[in-house]
């Protein structure tokens, strides 16, 4: 698809205000399931704005999800106007090759008003991740005060390439404790994730609770909290 260049706006075109993408969330995308999410293009215009087509596309791979542009329904108000639509992400369809294409992609705008036209390309940009996944899993259970509490758990990263879920090496990933009672979790320490995305930490036994391994995430891979495992402290 032929993008056209990027041009300054006259003072009588168009003002793009802002374009959000999935509420300003990173868009995850794992193996199998159908990823949907919304955009929101705000534009102003004295005439008002009518239309509005948004393509999107990744920068560092011959990706182009919404070849020709998705139109907008755009609200009938001027001068300022809010365009909305929704898109759907099948990663079998869409990326057949590899991971490479997750990250931060870009928006190309169309906005048409009545009496302007306003084109911007590569100025908008949203996140594009692979999902992924964490698991913890401490013992003994029950343990007595003082004594050593050993959580291990696995991260995996989406491969688009596969269609599976693959062990994710060399990661930082947290060992957090929320005491029984309390809503809040709190680190540990920081460990790495080993071979096949292993992961193993050791605590000292102090109170009952729950143990879980998070994730940041990475530029191309979405954060992730495993589900909390109980210990009874005797």
């Amino acid at each position: 698809m032929a993008i056209p260049p990027a041009r300054a706006a006259a003072a009588d075109e168009i003002t793009v205000d802002k374009v959000v993408v999935n509420g300003g969330k990173p868009v995850v995308v794992g193996t199998h399931a159908v990823a949907t999410f919304p955009i929101a293009v705000t534009a102003t215009h004295a005439s008002g704005v009518y239309q509005a087509n948004a393509t999107l596309f990744s920068p560092s791979y011959a990706v182009v999800y919404t070849d020709g542009g998705q139109l907008l329904d755009c609200a009938e108000t001027k001068p300022t106007t809010t365009c909305t639509g929704s898109y759907t992400v099948d990663p079998i369809k869409v990326f057949t090759q590899d991971s490479s294409p997750a990250g931060t992609w870009k928006v190309h705008l169309h906005v048409d008003a009545w009496e302007a036209t306003y084109e911007n390309q590569d100025k908008y940009t949203f996140k594009l991740l692979r999902a992924a996944k964490l698991t913890a899993n401490a013992t003994p259970e029950p343990v007595k005060k003082g004594k050593t509490i050993t959580v291990k758990g696995t991260l995996t990263g989406a491969d688009w390439s596969s269609d599976k879920y693959v062990g994710f090496k060399g990661q930082p990933v947290k060992l957090q404790f929320r005491k029984k009672g309390s809503s809040t979790y709190t680190t540990v320490k920081t460990v790495t994730s080993g071979s096949g995305g292993t992961v193993t930490a050791t605590a000292t036994a102090g109170s009952g609770g729950y143990y879980r391994f998070a994730f940041a995430g990475t530029g191309t891979t979405a954060a992730v909290n495993a589900s909390g495992d109980f210990v009874d402290v005797q």
